[in-house]
């Protein structure tokens, strides 16, 4: 009770949970408050130790997100988080740090992360994900040195820094809002005005009754540099318009507010046919990029293998409507598709895991990644993007298997066999043997890679389908590619807590 309500420790103090305890059992004897805390530091401590023990023993890399922000009393803090999937196929996530930190310089986000890894006993860090901060990419940099000394890095940890694709939409969206409509403007007046009192929230309440719409929530007013509250004060404003219209008529003072000056200028409004028509074309707009960042800001299920192919739906649609005969949505596409291809226009520059992702889910391969890059790119940049997701999951095999040449195993037998003196004559075809072995397997596992892009895909159209389950079920066919695709899958392409929505 004292953890999950949040309760303080002198909470067993109180004379109101004394009288309850004593009506539940009154033979139950309430604890301190000391005791309560020395049996919670005993509680944490050994949930620690248990973390720390599936964070390490089991294998399995660790991606990482994290995000700083500063709160409104100017102090700055950073939270780290873990995903990962357990040897069971489940995927995992667990806050392993959220402490203040002095300032958002590079070096001290590194220190922070660096000591909280040490702390959690972690050197197998996959990927880390963070915002496009200039900071982050010194604070990766720091990081990556640090991961290699201590031999846990993949690919030297050329993939490691993710940038978080909530944080790059935002950009986008933002480009095309850049200059802000006059219509939006003139519905977040109107909003304002209605919020101002409690009066006028009960009339606005009866006008929506009277309208009869079925509407049981409140107006929200947005945060000018929130893309996501502009697109959600019209989407609600939009269900409300008759209710509006209604308002205009009965408030006098409505159109006086209008007329009022605001910093020298007059405001924009009152609300327009041609306000609400802009407004439908906005949210018909936007309502994509809601929903791709709604989708994939959740972390409790797998998500980088669906995330390109949502890309791939956003650049689809982008390119749409760039040629669109709408002047006001054409001009918004046109700066977001400069953003977009900043980010995201070139391939070869994008994060090659989440190519990656997409060729290890068994519905798609490398099939899908050929087809949708022919549909936006020429073909010698499909060829080169191409070739670099293949030679890099061969390189991830070399990583996982092992290496591509035998182990040691045999050299260090022969060497036990050499000083055996005479024993060495009699063991020598033992010896080839072993080594063949070695090299049969180290082959076999090699053409894993191939047996799996060679087999039959999974229908695309196959209901409520388990990625985990399938490669849990299919472990022990592709044995190096499920390591690699445990560790994959497990990357997550949005930081925690600046996409909360």
């Amino acid at each position: 009770m004292i953890v999950i309500d949040e309760f303080p420790f002198n909470h067993v103090e109180g004379q109101g949970f004394k009288s309850f305890c004593a009506v539940m059992q009154p033979k139950f004897v309430t604890p301190s408050r000391m005791t309560v805390k020395r049996d919670v530091v005993k509680l944490y401590f050994s949930e620690m130790a248990k973390l720390k023990k599936e964070l390490t023993v089991a294998g399995q890399r660790v991606s990482l997100t994290t995000d700083c922000w500063t709160s409104r009393q100017q102090i700055s803090y950073l939270c780290l988080t873990a995903h990962w999937i357990d040897c069971n196929w489940c995927l995992k996530k667990r806050i392993l740090s959220f402490v203040q930190i002095p300032n958002h310089k590079g070096d001290s986000i590194a220190k922070l992360i660096e000591s909280c890894l040490q702390t959690w006993g972690i050197e197998k860090v996959y990927t880390i994900t963070l915002d496009n901060a200039s900071a982050n990419d010194v604070a990766v940099g720091i990081l990556k040195r640090r991961v290699n000394g201590w031999n846990g890095a993949v690919l030297d940890g050329d993939y490691m820094h993710v940038r978080c694709a909530a944080h790059i939409i935002n950009l986008i969206v933002d480009s095309g809002l850049k200059e802000m409509h006059e219509s939006i403007c003139a519905i977040r007046n109107a909003i304002r005005y209605i919020r101002l009192s409690t009066a006028r929230l009960e009339k606005f309440a009866m006008c929506v009754s009277k309208e009869k719409i079925e509407f049981k929530g409140k107006l929200i007013l947005d945060c000018s540099i929130r893309w996501n509250s502009t697109y959600k004060m019209l989407h609600v404003a939009l269900k409300c318009q008759k209710a509006f219209e209604r308002y205009e008529e009965e408030d006098d003072k409505y159109i006086v507010y209008f007329q009022e000056d605001e910093g020298g200028k007059k405001k924009v409004g009152p609300l327009s046919t041609l306000d609400w028509n802009n407004a439908r074309i906005f949210v018909n707009f936007l309502q994509s990029f809601y929903d791709v960042t709604l989708k994939f800001s959740a972390t409790n299920s797998v998500s980088v293998n669906c995330f390109y192919n949502e890309i791939c739906e956003l650049h689809n649609q982008l390119n749409q409507l760039n040629e669109s005969d709408d002047i006001l949505l054409s001009k918004m596409v046109s700066n977001m598709k400069l953003k977009f291809d900043k980010y995201w226009g070139n391939p070869e520059n994008i994060n090659l895991l989440m190519f990656l992702a997409i060729v290890l889910d068994p519905r798609y391969k490398m099939g899908y990644v050929k087809f949708s890059l022919k549909f936006f790119y020429d073909a010698q940049t499909v060829t080169r993007v191409t070739l670099l997701i293949e030679q890099t999951l061969n390189r991830l095999y070399v990583v996982y298997g092992g290496g591509l040449k035998p182990k040691d195993n045999a050299s260090d037998e022969n060497a036990k066999f050499n000083a055996a003196g005479s024993s060495h004559q009699r063991r020598t075809f033992l010896s080839n043997f072993i080594k063949h072995q070695e090299e049969h397997s180290v082959l076999e596992s090699c053409n894993e890679v191939e047996k799996y892009l060679g087999d039959e895909n999974v229908s695309p159209l196959t209901p409520s389908f388990d990625i985990l389950l399938w490669w849990k079920v299919n472990s022990t066919k592709y044995n190096i590619l499920a390591m690699i695709a445990r560790d994959v899958l497990a990357v997550c392409f949005f930081s925690s807590f600046r996409t909360s929505f």
